[in-house]
């Protein structure tokens, strides 16, 4: 499955697919989550559909996605939240 054919919106948010390891596992990001990461980053969000901020930002969604399904393999899918999203962020930040 590639990698844009893994991503869809819902009703609330967005649907994507991460790999882990051999297996793919399914995420999602609800759009308040992807608003408060587009305010972290200075992003002007408030007329983009959540699909389109999505992908503006999904260098960084991914990669938070892979950490929680570490730290959390056995509740899928992974849920990406305003929390969890904003401790990813200030947590890069301090350590940049």
């Amino acid at each position: 499955m590639g990698r844009t054919m893994a991503v869809r919106p819902t009703s609330d948010g967005v649907a994507f697919i991460i790999k882990a390891g051999v297996c793919m596992e399914e995420c999602f990001i609800s759009r308040e989550a992807l608003n408060t990461l587009s305010q972290l980053k200075n992003i002007d969000g408030s007329d983009a559909n959540a699909l389109d901020l999505f992908q503006a930002l999904e260098s960084f969604i991914r990669p938070v996605a892979q950490s929680l399904l570490a730290e959390k393999a056995k509740e899928l899918p992974i849920r990406l939240t305003p929390e969890n999203i904003t401790s990813a962020y200030c947590g890069k930040a301090l350590a940049t």
